[in-house]
């Protein structure tokens, strides 16, 4: 079985950022992930991960290893998705511990505390690279 998943977007210090927790209900296999995806603890610089998440279609995104190959689908919302596909900075978090599908937000929000709090989360950043495009050249005054 494949981890939840829930995803929002969030003000902080650092600007506008989209988040994506992956989960599983029973906990199994989030430590495999966070390690394959090169996640740290909690109170650690957040590894920059490149360009890790994709949007394939609005309220479908792709998480990447690596490789660039896809590692699996989650959904997400559309303003999410917006954001994301536009060059918009992902938090990746990933829990260690179980958290069931479609966990209502207070839920969600304990979670994080105290995965936070007790090091049981881990954490990335991905990142579209630059666009490397051209703007056009002028020639003469301006």
């Amino acid at each position: 079985m494949r981890p939840a998943s829930w995803t929002w977007l969030d003000d902080t210090a650092f600007g506008p950022v989209a988040f994506l927790l992956l989960a599983h209900p029973q906990g199994r296999g989030t430590a495999g992930l966070a390690a394959l995806l090169g996640l740290a603890e909690p109170g650690r610089r957040l590894p920059e991960l490149g360009d890790r998440i994709a949007v394939r279609r609005p309220g479908r995104a792709v998480v990447r290893g690596a490789d660039g190959g896809p590692l699996l689908e989650v959904a997400a919302g559309e303003r999410w998705s917006a954001f994301v596909a536009g060059g918009g900075p992902v938090a990746l978090v990933v829990g260690l511990d179980p958290l069931a599908r479609r966990a209502p937000l207070p839920e969600v929000e304990l979670y994080l505390a105290l995965g936070t709090t007790g090091g049981r989360i881990r954490l990335g950043i991905s990142r579209r690279a630059p666009s490397r495009a051209r703007s056009p050249r002028r020639s003469g005054p301006a």
